[in-house]
């Protein structure tokens, strides 16, 4: 896997607010034993790969959908049989042969790949303000000046995700042995949640992430571009792909499907960068 230039493909589950908790009082959050988590994924891909996954993606949809015409894989509807996939619920045999081809997608492409969780809960444990009435209020300061004191419903979650991702994702560029460069794709999913991912990653790009230089960040990783899920970017489907068995596989106290048809055997266990899953705090 070497080449000058790389994308990564994220996708992102659950929300990235801390707005369930507006009127849960401390005890409750204490005491909570199933939490609320939000997370980012991303696949890795060298730009010469790309056309391959997207090459190997057609065939499957020509395959089994052949009728639609801007099939997007989307594992949860998959797993659910419904919506694009609801097919899959009358004709199990499709079902096994179809989700056999997306694993074989899966394991047999050439990508590394990242994720990044958070623990609402357990965020707001360490470092949470809580009023007379123990309702929560703010957000203390977290290390730098990245990530300020702040009240708890403008918190950025995605600024404390995204911090994880995108240092791998320098340091993995970094570590090859010539020059190479990075970009960053994620799937729009609605304007403030853009608005706040964009702003996340401008922070970072602007005055730089744990040791790294904001001059050093931006001559390796060059932009993030936000792209309509109408444009069919498969690398953002690979990553839909992972980051929901990721969850349900590797980060503890919530309920967890038994159902999964993508493992982490020891082949997909390859691909990950690091440890694969990091879980803050």
């Amino acid at each position: 896997m070497t080449d000058n230039l790389y994308f990564l493909f994220l996708d992102e589950i659950y929300t990235p607010n801390l707005n369930e908790f507006r009127n849960i009082i401390k005890d409750e959050i204490f005491n909570k034993i199933k939490h609320w988590h939000f997370g980012i994924a991303g696949t890795i891909f060298p730009a010469s790969g790309v056309y391959d996954i997207y090459d190997k993606s057609r065939k499957i949809k020509n395959k089994y959908y052949s009728k639609q015409s801007n099939l997007i894989f989307h594992y949860v509807d998959t797993l659910n049989k419904k919506d694009a996939f609801s097919d899959l619920a009358k004709d199990p045999e499709k079902y096994c042969k179809y989700t056999l081809s997306l694993n074989s997608l899966v394991e047999n492409s050439d990508f590394k790949y990242i994720s990044s969780f958070v623990d609402k809960h357990e965020l707001i444990k360490k470092y949470g303000v809580f009023d007379t009435n123990k309702k929560l209020v703010k957000i203390q300061k977290i290390g730098s000046n990245l990530f300020p004191k702040s009240p708890f419903l403008n918190y950025n979650l995605y600024l404390l995700c995204l911090k994880n991702i995108v240092v791998e994702f320098y340091n993995f560029i970094s570590s090859r042995n010539i020059s190479a460069r990075g970009i960053i794709v994620a799937e729009a999913r609605g304007e403030r949640e853009d608005s706040e991912l964009r702003q996340a990653f401008q922070k970072m790009y602007y005055y730089g992430v744990s040791s790294i230089q904001p001059t050093q960040l931006r001559r390796v990783i060059l932009d993030l571009f936000i792209v309509p899920k109408t444009q069919n970017y498969v690398g953002t489907q690979i990553t839909d792909m992972l980051i929901y068995p990721t969850y349900d596989t590797f980060v503890p106290n919530h309920n967890s499907r038994k159902d999964h048809f993508i493992t982490f055997n020891s082949n997909l266990k390859r691909k990950f960068l690091n440890s694969g899953v990091k879980i803050t705090p």
